[in-house]
């Protein structure tokens, strides 16, 4: 099966009481009052729809997902309305499911049992951390345990579960990001998405960083930290869905995004650095090996990395680093790839070359 048309429906930073450190409300919501009429509201989404639906394809299935905000904290009322206007879709068979994401602490079983018969199959949690004393440095306003409560809920009620971190929080570090992954992938979500803590202008974060009381990670300490936690959720059994932020106007815009580690590609540089890792891993055992049968490590070989064509720039880097990083590793060893469509798109791996393929 095809993977499904998403159709994102923004409704920023609606239904959350809090204003966390980190987060400009103008910037990110792009206006400046979140006030509208239902009416403008429900033309907007069955616009979006429309729009989107003409990507369909040949896609098998089509979600709405309600993003952007704190969707379950918003009036009972103005929920049922949204996913109300949603149904003619469905009736049609034009919408097939419907996701949100909401914040822990608005996860009730009231507002399930609301919701679940219009097509809500999927909730993602803007969890961020699993330590409190970060939460409360954020000024989140929700605990590590709403975030446990609201999955086991969720899993109770047969819900497709998601999780949303953030790595670089204030007061926050390596091992605290490592826990938080340890925490969340023993509680067994679905899915998982990651994203880098950016600095925007006009918030208290942004005020912080200009005192030099906050210290965003350097773009190499996020890709370190982040590929770590990928790992512990792929041991798990956790899809990680989302690596780092899209990539929009505001994050060239200098004057909105005034620090953090940005980059476009920053998915990629995470999962070719564990690609790099796994190489790494596999010539050692493979050195390792010739050491044991008596044979010189040391002599120059020519070794055969294997990697599905998918998968392909994965393991050659951001233009082409790994291989640079691999030939200065390993100064008496040559590299030559080969595509494997059989193998995991995750996986590597190395033999010497015989003077054939397969």
């Amino acid at each position: 099966m095809s993977a499904p048309l998403v159709i994102p429906f923004f409704i920023p930073h609606q239904g959350c009481p809090h204003l966390c450190v980190f987060c400009n409300q103008r910037l990110i919501a792009k206006q400046t009052s979140n006030e509208q009429s239902f009416d403008s509201e429900a033309q907007r989404l069955s616009a979006v729809i429309h729009t989107y639906l003409q990507f369909k394809k040949n896609r098998d299935q089509v979600e709405l997902a309600f993003f952007g905000g704190n969707f379950l904290g918003l009036e009972t009322a103005r929920v049922l309305a949204l996913l109300g206007e949603v149904q003619p879709w469905i009736r049609q068979g034009q919408i097939h499911k419907i996701r949100c994401s909401t914040r822990p602490d608005t996860v009730t079983q009231k507002i399930l049992d609301l919701a679940r018969p219009f097509g809500l199959e999927t909730v993602e949690l803007g969890v961020q951390s699993m330590d409190d004393s970060i939460l409360a440095l954020a000024e989140r306003g929700h605990t590590s345990e709403d975030t446990r409560q609201a999955l086991a809920l969720l899993k109770e009620n047969g819900l497709n579960t998601g999780v949303q971190v953030m790595i670089g929080l204030p007061g926050d570090d390596d091992a605290g990001a490592v826990r938080t992954a340890r925490e969340l992938a023993e509680l067994g979500p679905d899915f998982a998405r990651i994203y880098p803590l950016l600095v925007l202008n006009g918030s208290r974060l942004a005020q912080w960083y200009r005192s030099g009381r906050y210290v965003p990670l350097s773009l190499d300490q996020a890709v370190d930290q982040t590929k770590k936690m990928v790992a512990i959720f792929r041991r798990a059994g956790v899809s990680v869905t989302r690596i780092g932020l899209q990539a929009t106007q505001m994050m060239d815009d200098a004057d909105q995004m005034i620090s953090g580690p940005w980059h476009p590609a920053f998915g990629h540089l995470v999962l070719s650095s564990l690609m790099f890792d796994q190489a790494c891993k596999k010539i050692d055992r493979l050195l390792d090996g010739l050491t044991e049968k008596n044979e010189n490590p040391e002599k120059p070989r020519n070794l055969v990395l294997q990697v599905n064509p998918k998968s392909l720039s994965r393991l050659q880097g951001n233009r082409k680093a790994n291989l640079g990083r691999l030939t200065q590793r390993y100064p008496k060893l040559s590299f030559t790839i080969e595509r494997i469509e059989t193998l995991d798109p995750e996986q590597v791996d190395v033999c010497i070359f015989n003077g054939q393929y397969r």
